[in-house]
């Protein structure tokens, strides 16, 4: 069963106000937003959306928009998953949460997900190109499997260095990386010239958390953390 043909990365944001400028800066473009009935702005990078909320969640979350989602609850169900009903924030709209095995957040809104702005396909941000929501996992083949009930299919797998599987399902891509180098899901970005975006963004002030680099020292990628904690990878290589 597929979730929904429409998914953007929900994060949890301390302030919308300090978080904003972080991502414009970055090129995304700001799609909508409002302060009802807490402050919120979707932003695309032109291949993924993200959608910054001023009110805690477990965070990032995968937010799913569909018409059928009574539908797709009933199959999550008979499956063995079962969604914990709320109300969304402003009251209008049911949504249902469930976790992936690792944590993970999954919503489901019954919202008209043609409705939800589409990405452009090009990709906007200083980052690179949008590659995954990375995920760690203490069990690659397990994880794996769960998704694959969801309808993701696998795109690409390897067991260097670490056992790892990127899967789709059209409207999101995930990495299961069975690794304790990082431990919060993270949004991955890949870049040929990896190392000059790197000191690009370092001349621009940008919180580098860490630079990543190869055998011989040379800098190949880094890692960027959002004013919210959010964790951005950039790395060298094409999607």
């Amino acid at each position: 069963m597929k979730l929904g043909n429409y998914a953007h990365v929900s994060i949890s944001v301390h302030s919308l106000q300090e978080s904003t400028p972080f991502y414009e800066k970055l090129g995304f473009q700001k799609l909508w937003g409002n302060h009802e009935p807490h402050p919120w702005a979707l932003f695309t990078d032109g291949k993924v959306n993200i959608h910054l909320y001023e009110f805690y969640f477990p965070s990032p979350a995968l937010h799913y928009f569909s018409t059928h989602m009574k539908d797709r609850v009933l199959e999550l169900m008979r499956i063995g998953i079962r969604p914990e009903q709320q109300k969304s924030r402003d009251g209008k709209r049911i949504q249902h949460n469930f976790l992936d095995p690792n944590e993970l957040t999954i919503m489901l809104m019954h919202h008209n997900e043609a409705e939800m702005p589409k990405q452009t396909g090009e990709s906007l941000s200083k980052l690179g190109v949008f590659g995954e929501l990375s995920i760690n996992t203490d069990n690659v083949k397990a994880s794996v499997g769960f998704w694959e009930k969801l309808s993701f299919t696998t795109t690409f797998k390897s067991e260097k260095p670490y056992p790892w599987t990127i899967l789709s399902d059209g409207a999101m891509t995930i990495g299961l990386h069975q690794t304790t180098t990082f431990t919060t899901p993270a949004l991955t970005y890949f870049a040929n010239d990896a190392a000059e975006r790197v000191q690009l963004l370092k001349s621009e002030s940008f919180q580098v958390a860490d630079e990543l680099k190869n055998e011989s020292g040379e800098v190949e990628g880094a890692i960027l953390r959002a004013p919210d904690g959010q964790l951005f990878f950039v790395l060298k290589g094409s999607v």
